[in-house]
Parts: C-alpha cells; sequence; structure tokens
C-alpha cells in the first residue's frame, strides 16, 4: 500500500495542492486570491481537475501568480493523485468550495497525511478540525486564508509532523475500517 510521506524531502518549495472540477462553485478564483496575497517563498500550487473555466482560471493565475509557480495537472485518475501524494510532500491541500457533498478530494488528502484548508460546507466538518487542518466558514475574506496558510507554513517541524500524523490516523480510524473502506473505494469509484 502506499506510505505515506513526514520527511520534507523538497526544502525548497512550499507545496498546496487542489482538486476540483474547474467550475463555478469550487472557486478557483478564491484559492488564486487567497495565493496572490502569501509572501511566503517558493510557493508552488498543484491542481488536479479539468472544466469548462479552465482557460479563464489559467489566465487568471498568469495574471496575479507572479511570484508563484503553479500547474494545472488537468483530469487525473484517483490513483494518480493518491501516488503523486505518496511521492511528494505536500505541505496542505486547500479546498474553498460554497458547495459540498462527500468530499472525496479532502479524503484522499488526509488519507495521505497532508493537513486540509477547508470551507466549512457539506461533509467537511465531519472530516476536518483543528488537529488536522483548518476548517473555515465559507465567506472568509482571502486576506484571512492567506493569513492561515502563512501560519501553517510558520509552524515547527514538530507541529507539522503532529498534524500529518492525526490527519492519516483521523481517516484510519474513520474511513479505513474495511465497511468504510468500501464505502470509500465506492465514493472513489462514483466520481472517476
Amino acid at each position: 500500500s502506499r506510505h505515506y510521506i513526514t520527511k520534507k524531502m523538497d526544502k525548497t518549495h512550499f507545496i498546496i495542492c487542489s482538486c476540483s472540477s474547474i467550475i463555478k462553485i469550487k472557486r478557483l478564483d478564491r484559492i488564486i486570491k487567497s495565493l496572490r496575497l502569501i509572501e511566503i517563498p517558493n510557493v508552488k500550487w498543484i491542481h488536479f481537475g479539468d472544466g469548462p473555466l479552465i482557460e479563464g482560471m489559467k489566465t487568471l493565475a498568469e495574471k496575479e501568480l507572479k511570484h508563484i509557480s503553479f500547474e494545472f495537472r488537468g483530469n487525473c485518475s484517483n490513483s494518480t493523485i493518491l501516488d503523486f501524494y505518496a511521492e511528494n510532500f505536500v505541505d496542505i491541500f486547500i479546498n474553498l468550495s460554497s458547495s459540498e457533498g462527500i468530499p472525496v478530494s479532502i479524503m484522499e488528502a488526509i488519507s495521505s497525511g497532508i493537513p486540509v484548508i477547508a470551507t466549512n460546507v457539506g461533509g467537511t466538518k465531519e472530516i476536518i478540525n483543528k488537529k488536522n487542518g483548518y476548517l473555515i466558514n465559507k465567506d472568509l475574506e482571502c486576506s484571512n486564508i492567506s493569513l492561515i496558510l502563512t501560519e501553517h507554513f510558520n509552524k515547527t517541524h514538530e507541529e507539522i509532523i503532529e498534524m500529518r500524523k492525526n490527519a492519516r490516523e483521523y481517516w484510519f480510524k474513520n474511513y479505513n475500517a474495511s465497511k468504510n473502506y468500501k464505502r470509500f473505494i465506492h465514493f472513489l469509484n462514483e466520481n472517476l
């Protein structure tokens, strides 16, 4: 099975991932506006997913994110995404969706030990808490979101490892029991 990374190997980058269709409710524009405001060095943002607004979002990112490298990876299978998480130390996962059902992308992140910053919509509050991430009001200002990202960046190595362990353990306890695991796989298949 996939291992998850506790050791930050790529010390040069602060890697932020997001994963969703590129449609209005996913509010990628808010992710871009929040990233624009952070003053962390060497930020790399990677988005998995595609959708009708992709060209507009690429244009917006090119315009706004002068000091941040970013990649739009397009549609990727769940296993490709999980492999990426297993092979790279992703510092934080971000989801600023205005509505959410079962947040599969968030489950994938915590299953990989990645702390999550996400809006308190749909089922997200059942997964994200202070120990494994940052549950935020869906109308929170982008400037406040950038502050949370900076706060995370400034945490000590010990605090980070603790959060990553909590994320992984939460997933393990709640979604990895065999019946839940089957449910998780079912969600993944529904969402492929």
